[in-house]
């Protein structure tokens, strides 16, 4: 059995799977195993890596999605060491930064101590799979991981921050960033959901704003910037 399974949720990202691959296979740590889940049927980021720690057997689970990868080649091992050290840390986040497709060179990073917003992209965080078994990723948008990391830590101090850019995640137009994915899945206003999480800070970042007018409704864009006078 691996010590350690990445969990990899794949909405038609197959293209990029290679690379993330090779930066897995350059890894220290070599006693892992795949997980990965293809959402052939579109059933939301968070549902999907549901799917995919299902399918786990290491005591470890770190998330990446299919089009980001690793940037160290000792990310895994500093992981596993940190639990290995800790027996009551249940989880360990990272920092990461942000890549338009095309050009590695980092254009955003984010690379702070609140823990609930360096979970506002999956890729990279870890936990123990015996905590995950009853605490699952939501399908609510903008807040699939901050929400599995508030339920698993609740208002403890039990992880830590590995304070290194450990992932790179890739800024392109996905699959995720249509108007049939957020009438899918938009079930509740961003903003209110992280102001329950304990991103407070988030709320100096209009970047959501930006994709919601994209991607979704002007009155979705108007209720939003109410709730960011609001709160």
């Amino acid at each position: 059995m691996s010590k350690v399974s990445i969990c990899i949720a794949n909405y038609k990202q197959d293209h990029y799977l290679p690379e993330l691959k090779a930066s897995i296979e350059k890894q220290t740590f070599k006693d892992y195993e795949l997980c990965i889940y293809n959402d052939l049927e579109g059933c939301g980021s968070g549902e999907a890596f549901n799917r995919a720690i299902a399918m786990a057997k290491g005591s470890i689970i770190i998330l990446m999605c299919a089009d980001d990868y690793f940037t160290d080649k000792h990310v895994i091992e500093d992981i596993v060491n940190l639990f290995s050290k800790y027996d009551n840390l249940l989880h360990v986040s990272r920092y990461y930064y942000q890549f338009v497709d095309g050009d590695k060179s980092p254009v955003r990073a984010w690379r702070g101590d609140n823990i609930f917003e360096l979970a506002n992209n999956p890729s990279g965080l870890a936990f123990r799979r015996k905590d995950l078994i009853n605490n699952k990723l939501t399908n609510k948008m903008f807040v699939e991981a901050p929400s599995l990391v508030k339920s698993v830590i609740g208002n403890s101090l039990a992880y830590d921050i590995l304070p290194y850019d450990t992932a790179a995640v890739r800024v392109h137009k996905s699959t995720a960033r249509s108007k049939d994915y957020y009438t899918k899945m938009w079930t509740s206003s961003p903003v209110e959901e992280w102001v329950k999480l304990g991103g407070d800070s988030i709320l100096d970042d209009f970047t959501s704003l930006i994709q919601i007018k994209n991607y979704f409704t002007t009155q979705a864009v108007l209720k939003e910037i109410c709730n960011f006078i609001k709160y």
